[in-house]
């Protein structure tokens, strides 16, 4: 990158720390920086064709996961290609994980900064792979498919609800807000039946294809269902370990074998996972599953029901610039 990169910038002035820290725009708009502040995330859409339109090198998102997986299923699940800028990720929003693996780091004047990075040449691009969620619908009634980089359900859901309810609402957020979630639900489950713990079972059933054709079928009560392309989630786990190519993917039976005894191995054990055959880490280029409940891709939720199953496969690569 070099100071004749083409800039703009996709602001979510509603997010957590946009709303605190509101970012001073007019300084990089007289730079010629190209910035959209859509009213809602609802406009996020509109905002990105016409900054792609403007054939920018770089595109930097600031807000949360919300604003990054509404950018990211804009411009892959419409086919803006040719004129797909790399993406510069700013940790503004409530949750942000997604910016936290692939973006800037957390600070004030996130926006300005990520403009320095991609005019001094200094940053690094990265390129990863996508999920594409079909089979779902949202909380306004649309089925379309969305693209993302963090696929959950079962256990996953009833976290980020806990999380929402207790801290969110009370500004806890980040990784004090991950184990704020992670602690009490774990020891719930294990103090309390199994039938009504964060980890209580959900019946579903998993078919995976590899790129030789060749499935597998899981079936039964499941505790914890995620898939992602981050190398890094919350609190910096890193839950799969499964062997070849394709999406990332980790399934718990229910109940957790051995839970308090698998929980470390199973989030940070790198060379050391679980070896009770409860915890199952694959990696497929398509899964096709039949659930009836809520997931979540990035931390939105969306419906599922059984009868139509939710299908997961690569949604496309993308270009990000960290430094």
């Amino acid at each position: 990158m070099s100071t004749s990169v083409k800039f703009g910038a996709l602001v979510n002035p509603t997010s957590r720390r946009n709303l605190r820290h509101p970012q001073d725009i007019s300084d990089l708009v007289a730079k010629g920086a190209i910035i959209e502040t859509p009213a809602s995330l609802e406009e996020v859409p509109a905002a990105i064709s016409r900054l792609t339109a403007a054939k920018l090198d770089v595109l930097a998102i600031s807000g949360g996961d919300g604003t990054v997986l509404r950018a990211l299923t804009h411009i892959l699940a419409n086919g803006i290609s040719e004129n797909q800028p790399a993406l510069c990720l700013t940790p503004d929003g409530t949750t942000n994980m997604t910016a936290a693996d692939v973006g800037m780091p957390s600070s004030i004047n996130t926006l300005s900064r990520a403009y320095e990075l991609a005019k001094s040449g200094k940053g690094r691009l990265i390129t990863r792979q996508t999920i594409r969620l079909e089979g779902v619908t949202d909380k306004m009634g649309s089925n379309a498919p969305q693209i993302g980089m963090f696929f959950g359900a079962i256990g996953i859901c009833r976290a980020i609800a806990f999380c929402r309810t207790h801290l969110h609402r009370r500004g806890i957020v980040g990784g004090v807000a991950s184990w704020l979630t992670l602690t009490p639900l774990l020891l719930k489950n294990v103090l309390s039946s199994n039938e009504d713990g964060v980890l209580a079972g959900s019946a579903m059933t998993l078919n995976t294809v590899d790129k030789n054709g060749i499935g597998h079928v899981l079936d039964g009560s499941y505790s914890i269902l995620m898939a992602s392309t981050l190398e890094r989630l919350a609190l910096g786990a890193r839950p799969f370990w499964g062997e070849g190519s394709g999406l990332p993917m980790t399934v718990v039976k229910a109940p957790p074998p051995k839970l308090l005894a698998n929980i470390g191995p199973l989030l940070f054990g790198r060379a050391k996972r679980p070896k009770e055959p409860g915890y199952i880490s694959l990696k497929n280029d398509f899964y096709e599953i039949f659930y009836t409940g809520q997931v979540t891709l990035d931390g939105e939720l969306y419906n599922a029901e059984a009868a139509q199953p939710i299908r997961l496969s690569a949604g496309g690569e993308v270009r990000f610039l960290i430094p």
